[in-house]
């Protein structure tokens, strides 16, 4: 099976940030001051070099797209030069719609001397006509929902899961289930009083295998790269869970225990407190996103009421740890049933204190981490198959 090669959207550019200056672009909140100015500098932050060797390229075939060190967007990614479609790249200019008149001689001065985009200098992009990046509305409302489910709490775990919203049962039972079907073209937020189906948080054996495959990829590319810019690590671990207990309200308790020796790794007991679900038209997964409790409890002393058996692979980076785990489970109440098995993949936030910490002190950073670990999800969306037919 050839490697699997993921389809980036574009790969952040390896910056250089003058002392004392932050890496992270300032959002805008609603009681922002548009007349305040930035506490960065153009000249170090915004510095363009046509003529540095630090600009790289994207690799794919065929493909024209440019990243150069030092460019920023209005998003916080690197700049880019899209591939003009039938246009030789050296004799691409300006765009030849007319300037107006008050501007002819400034845009004059500025690309007669320059009609190449080798030699020319391009301006740096400032994220809106204030000079300040509105914050993302996606991120904003994600992060709003952990903060108000999160806050108070300890122990708290904040997951997100792929896998498929399902629409709500027929009354008349005329019609099976099936996943939802929203109109949009992009990635929903699903309120929470909409009427849904159960959340189904298994893939096929085939599509754990490309997931696999991608994530195995990722971790041997970045082991050239510097231990402080996104090495991805990776671990395994083989568990036996074994749950006590009827759940609701108060969850179930889990001892996890090391398949090879035995020994107790955990015990805890897992309570859900809040669910946001994400719909992904277009793509083979949904996702959720969850806010849980962990905590740690004493050895119970009665019978499990079910055990399952966990291989996970574990690939670690920056703020998150995206879990590949195929699970086999059996009911003890009926040792003759047959077991299930089943595939999961599940994304981790690594430091939760940490991540509250910050939503509570409304700083950048809270919309940073946030941020590294939505895209997380929505690449491994992106570079998903769909389940053989």
């Amino acid at each position: 099976m050839p490697p699997y090669i993921p389809h980036h959207d574009r790969s952040p550019p390896h910056r250089q940030f003058p002392p004392g200056q932050s890496p992270t672009p300032r959002y805008a909140s609603p009681d922002s001051d548009p007349t305040i100015p930035h506490n960065w500098t153009r000249e170090g932050l915004f510095r363009m070099s046509s003529d540095s060797g630090d600009g790289y390229e994207d690799q794919r075939p065929g493909s024209s797209l440019s990243l150069r060190s030092g460019a920023v967007n209005g998003n916080g990614n690197g700049s880019y030069v899209p591939r003009q479609r039938g246009v030789v790249e050296e004799e691409a200019g300006p765009s030849k719609k007319r300037p107006r008149q008050e501007e002819e001689g400034h845009y004059n001065q500025q690309y007669e001397q320059a009609p190449t985009h080798q030699t020319r200098q391009v301006m740096p992009l400032t994220g809106s006509i204030f000079n300040i990046l509105p914050r993302n509305p996606f991120t904003s409302v994600v992060g709003d929902f952990i903060m108000a489910s999160a806050s108070g709490l300890s122990d708290v775990e904040i997951e997100i899961k792929l896998g498929t919203i399902m629409s709500a049962p027929d009354p008349t039972g005329s019609q099976p289930p099936r996943r939802i079907r929203m109109p949009t073209q992009s990635e929903m937020i699903m309120p929470p009083d909409y009427p849904l189906g159960p959340f189904h948080s298994t893939m096929h054996p085939h599509q754990y295998r490309v997931f696999n495959n991608l994530l195995n990829s990722a971790t041997q590319t970045s082991i050239t790269l510097p231990p402080h810019a996104g090495r991805v690590h990776f671990s395994r671990s083989k568990l036996t869970d074994s749950f006590h207990g009827n759940g609701g309200r108060s969850g179930k308790l889990r001892v996890s225990r090391d398949r090879e020796t035995g020994e107790v790794v955990h015990v805890v007991r897992k309570r859900r407190v809040a669910d946001m679900n994400v719909f992904c038209p277009g793509s083979p997964f949904d996702w959720r996103i969850s806010v849980n409790v962990e905590e740690p409890c004493e050895m119970p002393t009665g019978p499990p009421t079910m055990t399952r058996d966990k291989d996970r692979a574990c690939y670690r980076h920056q703020v998150c740890q995206v879990d590949l785990t195929h699970v086999k489970s059996g009911d003890t109440n009926h040792p003759s049933s047959k077991p299930t098995s089943s595939f999961e993949l599940e994304i981790e936030v690594l430091d939760v204190p940490t991540l509250l910490q910050e939503g509570a002190a409304g700083s950048d950073r809270f919309d940073e981490i946030l941020q590294n670990v939505l895209d997380t999800a929505r690449m491994l969306v992106k570079n998903a198959e769909p389940a053989p037919v």
